[in-house]
């Protein structure tokens, strides 16, 4: 579970941008809350809103980037290779990036972070509270390691990390029990969709495990109303052929099966298809699930539904979390929402950089229209359309 993620120089974010995933004092929806420890309460969804260009989706690219420095395709660079840096492109001054996240693993509490250039890592810090005190693990400022427990072990492993490689990284490489428990959040805890064709592979891949997971895939199909009563997959892993199984009645009266390619249905069917798999995933797991465009070629209340499975306790039995990026305003409901769950993105006209904030910050009534306030500009974080003016005038 995600207590709070904070970037800085990454993208379009200027300054440091953080989001909490903290509940508030806020009494609505309480039963949709969820505790990692059975004393800290945390938000299941986060719904982050804003206009186009205003950085949402760089905001999920920066916790894509940090996971996949740790385990993904940029954990293991060679010496002397440069690492992805992405800073904020209007300045002139060179600035490292800074990534930290808070979460929560086993009932531990952990706050993980890590800052660098192109060149290599300058500094990186691994805390945890198993007793509810704050206890250190490792603290790295460029090559020189402090380190609570088995020093002279993990003083040798901190000698063998390049200056360009994460020490959680290295460490976890030789087995180093100290810092195993936070790689494996990142490894496991950790999943982030923002490419349709990865998503499918999850789906895919629990269409082909044990039968309640398939029952699970078929049920939430039928539930979504896309007329499909069965799903096949054959070919191989590379070139999976899938074909789905429609029930229709002909004109004699007569039951019929009719079966279609997957590419022959329709943007949406697809859509919710490939995504399903990872909400399935997620809430099997207890992970964090990160989603750009939620909504995205689907009709509003397959999207609400998505976010239900989340904020229901009955089918969000393990924890998990929903952050996504969404443009559907049908969702600025304070009965699907907490006001504590809305978080808006915008552009700073002065510096042209992203900086966030949530709904909260503007004190809104339980009672208000949350939909027609965003929509008539109350909380910013919506695209400036001049109407003074036409630009097709002659």
């Amino acid at each position: 579970m995600i207590l709070q993620f904070s970037v800085t120089n990454h993208r379009s974010i200027k300054e440091t941008a953080t989001i909490s995933l903290l509940a508030s004092k806020d009494k609505s929806l309480e039963n949709c809350i969820i505790s990692p420890d059975g004393k800290k309460q945390l938000l299941p969804v986060l719904a982050l809103y804003g206009a186009n260009a205003a950085g949402k989706s760089n905001l999920l690219y920066a916790i894509l980037t940090m996971r996949d420095m740790v385990t993904g395709a940029l954990a293991k660079p060679l010496k002397g290779d440069a690492l992805l840096q992405e800073p904020f492109a209007f300045s002139d001054t060179a600035r490292p990036t800074e990534f930290e996240v808070m979460f929560y693993h086993e009932g531990i509490k952990y706050d993980y972070g890590f800052s660098f250039t192109k060149e290599k890592i300058l500094t990186e810090y691994l805390y945890h509270w198993p007793n509810g005190r704050e206890l250190l693990i490792f603290d790295r400022k460029d090559q020189a390691f402090s380190f609570r427990e088995n020093r002279a072990e993990q003083t040798t492993l901190g000698n063998r990390t390049p200056d360009n490689r994460l020490y959680l990284v290295s460490s976890n490489e030789w087995n180093c029990r100290q810092t195993e428990q936070a790689y494996r959040w990142f490894q496991g805890g950790l999943l982030v969709n923002m490419d349709l064709t990865d998503s499918l592979t999850e789906t895919l891949t629990i269409l082909e495990s044990d039968n309640q997971s398939r029952k699970n895939i078929l049920k939430e199909m039928l539930l979504a109303d896309l007329g499909i009563s069965d799903i096949t997959v054959t070919g191989d892993k590379k070139t999976p052929i899938v074909t789905t199984t429609h029930t229709v009645t002909a004109e004699n009266g007569q039951i019929a099966y009719c079966n279609l390619l997957l590419e022959q249905e329709s943007h949406g069917t697809r859509r919710f298809f490939s995504r399903i798999g990872c909400w399935l995933n997620a809430l099997s797991k207890g992970a964090v699930l990160i989603v750009d465009e939620l909504e995205a070629s689907m009709h509003p209340l397959l999207t609400r539904h998505l976010i239900e499975m989340f904020q229901d306790p009955s089918t969000n039995q393990n924890h998990a979390q929903l952050i996504f990026t969404t443009h559907d305003t049908g969702l600025l409901d304070l009965k699907l929402l907490r006001r504590d769950q809305i978080w808006f993105a915008e552009k700073n006209d002065r510096t042209a950089s992203t900086e966030l904030y949530p709904l909260t910050d503007y004190s809104p009534r339980n009672s208000e229209n949350i939909h027609k306030g965003y929509l008539q500009g109350r909380f910013g974080a919506i695209p400036f359309i001049s109407g003074e003016e036409s630009l097709w005038a002659e």
